[in-house]
């Protein structure tokens, strides 16, 4: 009788872990599998574990890269713009190296017809040898190893809660696909909030020297010539995203000021000659950067800007050119000046020097 029960037990939770990964199968939410299916929606909103298999298993034609200065970027935007269908590979807080591992897998699944890479400075600061995936990363998602996909079809957290959030954004809620790992919805933007979330160095060190951090821009920008190179096809469109006067005053005081102008310098100067590179520079806009209403900290900025760099890229405003591009620069630096010795004051007291 013992012995009945436990063959008894023993298929129904076979049968049982069967359909829970039938289910898990079936529905995707990570889409590891396949694209969604049916009326499903394409609910993108845990971007380590979904990013991977949107990059692989949808339907798209061009990319868009960056950290989550560019999560939110509404996919349609650039498909009405460009006349292209994208998908988002994004990385919080993604350096170049992190970013070129996506890039890679995109080549490798289909021809892309257009980039558009956030380019942002902190990312061209970064270790250009960094292993990414790592273990930061639920691994299983990235190894293509069947074997160990059994924590994801087996997962409760998948199968009671994803699921569900996953009919309830198709079915219940208005939910927009191109609005992919979007995050604005959820903050609070604003003077006030972005002077919050700056925690200004009390001293100002000393700048870095070239030797500190010249290997690493110069590795970094390697990684995207290199891209550039092997796909003489593909458009990339790299734009530098607007931070806020606030990161700016922070560059100088944790004396990284020197590394971004010359992460700027170096990545334009190698990037402007291919003939299928175009370059946008935002990051001089005095009237966004100076204006802390358009953030939530020193370098997050409202949805509304994401979608005026679409709109004035499509126009192709902003464009940097092997003719204009050391006047940018020459502009931004007399903008950062600006900001130092005047707008900064404004909310905050006369520096004391070390």
């Amino acid at each position: 009788m013992y012995q009945k029960f436990l063959k008894n037990y023993a298929v129904t939770a076979g049968i049982l872990l069967v359909l829970a990964a039938g289910l898990v199968i079936l529905f995707d939410p990570f889409f590891h599998y396949h694209e969604p299916v049916g009326p499903l929606k394409a609910v993108l909103t845990k971007k380590e574990y979904q990013s991977i298999g949107t990059i692989r298993n949808f339907s798209y034609d061009s990319l868009i890269l960056g950290s989550s200065t560019a999560e939110n970027f509404n996919n349609r935007w650039f498909d009405d713009a460009f006349g292209v269908t994208t998908v988002k590979a994004i990385k919080s807080s993604g350096i170049t190296a992190q970013l070129d591992y996506y890039l890679k897998q995109g080549f490798e699944n289909r021809e892309i017809k257009a980039v558009f890479y956030s380019l942002d400075l902190f990312a061209l600061g970064g270790d250009p040898d960094t292993v990414f995936p790592d273990e930061s990363m639920p691994l299983y998602m990235y190894d293509n190893n069947p074997f160990t996909d059994v924590k994801y079809v087996l997962n409760k957290d998948v199968i009671f809660e994803d699921i569900p959030y996953m009919l309830a954004e198709t079915f219940l809620e208005p939910y927009d696909e191109g609005t992919s790992y979007n995050w604005a919805q959820y903050k609070t933007f604003g003077r006030d909030e972005a002077l919050r979330n700056y925690n200004r160095p009390d001293v100002i060190q000393p700048g870095k020297v070239e030797e500190e951090y010249k290997d690493f821009v110069d590795g970094n920008v390697d990684l995207l010539v290199k891209q550039v190179e092997r796909h003489p096809e593909t458009t990339f469109i790299f734009f530098y995203p607007p931070y806020s006067m606030l990161w700016w005053d922070n560059m100088y005081r944790s004396g990284e000021l020197g590394q971004s102008m010359y992460a700027a310098r170096t990545s334009m100067e190698r990037l402007l000659d291919y003939e299928n590179v175009r370059m946008y520079y935002f990051q001089n806009d005095r009237e966004i950067i100076l204006d802390l209403d358009n953030y939530m900290d020193p370098v997050h900025f409202t949805a509304g800007i994401n979608q005026y760099m679409v709109e004035q890229m499509k126009e192709d405003n902003y464009r940097l050119t092997r003719e204009n591009y050391q006047d940018k620069l020459a502009q931004m630096q007399e903008l950062v000046e600006e900001i130092l010795e005047k707008e900064i004051h404004k909310y905050f007291n006369q520096d004391k020097q070390k």
